[in-house]
């Protein structure tokens, strides 16, 4: 997975303060007059205004549902679909489909340019790790999760449990310095936010999947990196304001949805979650501030989706004034609650909520002021805006 340059970089770090990946100078908030692109891929403009993560309390299930048997029925390898899985954790049945079609849908238009497809469930499968093959009828299914893997270390206070989130990616620049986040959506495909890769090199990052202990070479199931060959930013994006912030990463090659139970797609949502509530993870800073540190281990926070209206009035009385309207195609709320929000650094990871045993990625983390005050939400991508774009540019 790569992580001795991390490793080496931590310690280096550790020993002149905490400060786990550099993003540069930070300016004082009354220097801001606006919403501001601030953990832009620029590392040279990253301010307090930047979103990562995290602080929480609340754990999201990290087991199957009780209505899920500890011995399930697995049919023949080969025979339908198959993924690896730890050992007593195959669903069955199913959760329920989603009912948009994501997942299910054959793409009309296929062009995979003479790189090397995933593999599918018409051949056994074989599993390493100690991971088991379960195997269901029925094509394969997104926005599913599993506990962690005999010999997986064990979560502290606020940490996500090893592969909790597996289509959670992260985004790094080609000499491992952290940059943001994003959600797998396909085997070749990352959702994220356009501010986080608008002006970067095509060649200059990376995308590393399957990643929990960014410090650790010993992690059960090893994490994945995998180049980018396109970046495509919605042509409608304004990085002054971050409407339409939004862009999807075409992989180099796809990844394996089935060989590993922490490398797996979101789906794409198909209702409304406001009033639940969703999750965020990621790698970011602990606390707002000069005085909060980025995170090794993958944190998760959770926070109730608000409606608009009530999200624009609460960000009225702040610095941004009554003025300030909320684009409600542009943006969706979440939070609002002292200490449990999204924080410094992270854009582009995404918000994700939970119906019927299938997780949604409903946002991604785009903008806020400070962070985790009460009565301040966090601003997101909303991501059920943009489906028309997203399915119109996963056939490029």
């Amino acid at each position: 997975m790569n992580a001795l340059p991390i490793l080496s970089l931590l310690l280096q770090l550790l020993a002149v303060g905490v400060r786990c990946w550099s993003f540069g100078a930070i300016s004082s908030l009354s220097e801001q007059s606006a919403p501001q692109p601030s953990d832009a891929a620029n590392t040279d403009n990253h301010t307090l205004l930047t979103r990562q993560l995290i602080v929480g309390t609340l754990v999201p299930p990290q087991v199957p549902p009780a209505g899920w048997p500890s011995v399930p029925s697995i049919v023949a390898p080969g025979s339908s679909n198959c993924r690896c899985v730890p050992s007593g954790s195959c669903p069955n049945p199913l959760p329920s489909l989603p009912n948009d079609g994501s997942g299910q849908l054959d793409i009309r238009i296929v062009n995979n340019g003479g790189l090397a497809t995933s593999p599918t469930s018409s051949t056994p499968l074989s599993c390493s790790y100690g991971l088991v093959a379960c195997c269901q009828a029925g094509s394969y299914l997104c926005g599913l999760r599993f506990p962690p893997p005999a010999g997986s270390a064990l979560a502290g206070p606020g940490q996500a449990s090893f592969g909790a989130y597996p289509w959670q990616a992260a985004l790094l620049t080609t000499a491992d310095v952290y940059l943001g986040g994003g959600a797998l959506i396909t085997a070749q495909h990352v959702l994220t936010a356009a501010h986080k890769v608008y002006n970067l090199a095509l060649t200059s990052f990376k995308v590393r999947l399957g990643e929990w202990d960014a410090a650790s070479i010993s992690e059960p199931i090893p994490a994945q990196d995998v180049f980018v060959s396109n970046v495509y930013v919605n042509p409608a994006f304004n990085p002054n304001n971050l409407q339409n912030d939004v862009a999807i990463l075409k992989l180099a090659t796809p990844v394996s949805l089935t060989s590993r139970s922490t490398i797996g797609t979101v789906c794409l949502p198909a209702t409304n979650f406001v009033g639940q509530r969703c999750w965020v993870a990621g790698w970011g800073k602990n606390d707002f501030g000069p005085t909060g540190a980025y995170q090794a281990i993958m944190r998760q926070v959770d926070v109730p989706l608000i409606p608009n209206a009530n999200c624009q009035t609460a960000l009225q009385a702040t610095r941004l004034g009554a003025s300030f309207v909320l684009s409600p195609t542009s943006f969706i709320c979440a939070g609002g609650e002292a200490g449990k929000d999204a924080c410094t650094g992270d854009g582009g990871s995404p918000l994700v909520c939970t119906s019927n045993g299938v997780w949604y990625v409903v946002g991604l983390v785009a903008w806020g002021i400070g962070c985790g005050q009460a009565n301040v939400p966090g601003v997101y991508v909303n991501v059920g805006t943009y489906l028309p774009w997203i399915q119109t540019t996963l056939t490029l």
